[in-house]
């Protein structure tokens, strides 16, 4: 791709229309449990609000094909919330193995996504194995037999129409989109609260059972923070996806009650050793501020 499109590029792009992204025959393998929504009330930035039911999913899912032009491997934490009445669930972690993917989700909607060491979903006969290693720890670990055939259903989700017309499984994801400030600050403007819906057309072949699963913190990755109280369901399939366009619902400005919640995204906040850079007085972080304003 050229450092400058050309005009009848971009008219050529545009009589596309609206670019909705497709997986097709996305192989995933998913826990569903209950968890305590003290924690869920601590990690949740304002305005969600814990549901009455504090769930949570993982899935491990391998992408074999898709409409923009990469195959990658993926897993997620989440945690249900409800704004305005309406239950989603608020994306906590989704670590991938390729960097196309990981800007395409983080830099439109907001996903935490970061590149991981390793993704793996293995399937043998009704067995089914799924890890997620980043920075050489095991974070997420997925692992059992499914010897239930069971219904087309995705954890979370409610049933829908798609653009055709033809049933399918929605589920809505709450993200929040920010970006660390050039000038050394909190955020650039306002965070933004983002609506953005996920399409789930089950294949055939979904399979239901017992999964066991473990969720381990890292100095960067704290998904052992979600406690585990009780696995509700499990299952593995095959699914036709579709991402819909996400939507700004609202914007957060009051940046230093929204930090505190949003700093897991960026590793390096983790990996700062703080204590051994200078502390400054409040005159002393003023003049630096007019210092640096001379370059």
């Amino acid at each position: 791709m050229p450092y400058a499109w050309q005009h009848k590029d971009l008219r050529r792009m545009a009589t596309k229309g609206q670019v909705l992204a497709e997986f097709v025959g996305a192989e995933m393998a998913w826990v569903r449990f209950r968890t305590d929504p003290t924690v869920v009330r601590e990690v949740l930035p304002r305005p969600l609000r814990v549901p009455a039911d504090a769930l949570a999913t993982a899935f491990v899912a391998r992408y074999p094909r898709t409409n923009f032009g990469v195959s990658y491997m993926e897993g997620a934490l989440f945690v249900d919330a409800e704004y305005k009445g309406e239950v989603g669930s608020y994306c906590l972690s989704m670590p991938v193995d390729n960097d196309v993917a990981m800007v395409a989700g983080r830099e439109r909607f907001g996903y935490p996504k970061k590149i991981a060491d390793r993704i793996e979903l293995e399937v043998r006969d009704r067995h089914v194995v799924g890890s997620v290693v980043r920075n050489r720890v095991e974070i997420l670990r997925i692992e059992g037999d499914l010897p239930d055939e069971r219904g087309r259903e995705w954890p979370g989700a409610i049933a829908a129409l798609d653009l055709k017309g033809q049933p399918c499984l929605k589920m809505v994801s709450w993200l929040f989109k920010y970006f660390p400030a050039a000038d050394g600050g909190v955020f650039e403007d306002a965070s933004l609260l983002v609506r953005e819906p996920v399409l789930f057309r089950p294949r055939d072949g979904q399979r239901g059972g017992r999964l066991d699963m473990k969720l381990v913190s890292s100095p960067t990755d704290p998904l052992g923070d979600i406690p585990i109280l009780e696995v509700v369901e499990a299952g593995y399939g095959t699914f036709d996806n579709t991402m819909l366009p996400g939507r700004v619902i609202r914007k957060v400005r009051n940046r230093y009650s929204f930090m505190p919640k949003a700093l897991f995204k960026f590793d390096w906040m983790d990996l700062i050793d703080f204590d051994a850079l200078p502390s400054r007085s409040i005159l002393e972080r003023w003049r630096l501020r007019q210092a640096l304003r001379r370059y």
